[in-house]
């Protein structure tokens, strides 16, 4: 029976507090699948002989299915954000289409020049209204950008509140506060901004490409670009992945379904069928040759090299969620101090792990 994706997690939770889930399952690679593991709801691998297809994934997405020191699944799609925009409304204003050299400063610029206030035209849109861990997940491609990170390396403290961290949140209330090229309210809804010529670039992913390309009015009208670069190149990996539940009866069977799902020739036509991103370096071509989907998702399988994951915790999803609503203080107030508002955000993230330990 066919599950709704807003409610899948919550249909995989009640399987386990019921004790009849199945075997295996997908999960959200680092969100789920980290508390899942938390709670011993998953089985580990290492002993099952995992390790052995560690060199076939990609840094980043391999780390989504790690949890202190065991491995807890292996990954069947990946994504990662990268810059969509309007060719249409570059070319009107006389600029240069996104390359993959944009730094920041092209960045800026750029939706300074696209934004026309009159007549409401964004030149970017950024979740900075969005409640939901989505702040969370569009900044932290500029906290890396910068030489930032977000939690110390065993992901017991924040660290975000540093020089590069203050840099990083300045540089988007610069976008919103002084050059008002940002969006302030959440879209309507039924109201795609971009597809509608409202705003004429945004963070986006694989994930909008049948959305915009099946529109018959746009698309022709976007292309895509990696994210632009500061200190370094950087953007953040998401995706599924497929896990073995603990409570297995078969737990050697089910261990070899998983490696048949994700790491044999199976996987590509499960990826033919999901226009994703292979999780696997050695497929980074692999819609080279797909006339509809191939030119955009290249440029964002191509980011996969200096893709990172977000630094999981079982308490992920309040982390995020808690940055965002306390970052929005600061984004919304022209006179707020960006060091003040990061170690605000840092002390509440700290008391969240402190009550993990």
């Amino acid at each position: 029976m066919p599950i709704a994706s807003d409610s899948y997690s919550t249909k995989i939770q009640a399987t386990l507090a019921g004790g009849n889930n199945p075997d295996l399952a997908f999960v959200d690679a680092g969100v789920q699948s980290t508390q899942l593991a938390s709670k011993g709801k998953l089985l580990a691998l290492k002993e099952y002989g995992v390790e052995e297809y560690k060199d076939k994934f990609y840094d980043s997405v391999w780390d989504t299915m790690v949890y202190k020191d065991d491995v807890y699944g292996l990954r069947i799609t990946s994504n990662n954000l990268a810059l969509f925009y309007n060719k249409e409304m570059f070319a009107n204003k006389g600029l240069e289409e996104p390359t993959a050299d944009w730094t920041w400063d092209d960045l800026r610029n750029a939706a300074k020049t696209l934004t026309d206030a009159d007549n409401n035209i964004y030149g970017l849109d950024l979740p900075i209204y969005d409640k939901n861990g989505g702040y969370t997940w569009n900044w932290l491609p500029f906290l890396w950008q910068n030489g930032g990170e977000f939690l110390n390396d065993d992901r017991t403290e924040a660290v975000f509140n540093s020089p590069e961290g203050v840099e990083a949140l300045e540089f988007w209330k610069k976008m919103v506060q002084e050059d008002k090229s940002v969006p302030l309210q959440a879209a309507p809804t039924g109201v795609n901004r971009f597809t509608s010529g409202i705003t004429a670039m945004v963070l986006d992913g694989p994930w909008s490409l049948n959305t915009f390309l099946s529109d018959p009015e746009f698309k022709d009208k976007f292309g895509v670009a990696p994210l632009p670069q500061k200190k370094t190149r950087a953007t953040v990996v998401g995706g599924e992945g497929v896990a073995v539940f603990s409570n297995t009866k078969s737990p050697q069977e089910a261990y070899d379904y998983l490696v048949h799902l994700t790491c044999s020739d199976f996987v590509q036509t499960f990826w033919e069928n999901w226009i994703t991103i292979p999780p696997q370096p050695e497929f980074k071509d692999f819609y080279a040759n797909n006339s509809e989907y191939g030119p955009y998702i290249q440029v964002i399988s191509d980011q996969m090299e200096c893709s990172r994951t977000r630094p999981f915790t079982p308490s992920w999803p309040q982390i995020e969620n808690t940055l965002g609503i306390d970052l929005q203080s600061y984004m919304f107030d022209k006179e707020d101090d960006a060091q003040v508002a990061l170690d605000k955000a840092a002390e509440d993230v700290n008391k969240i792990l402190a009550d993990e330990k």
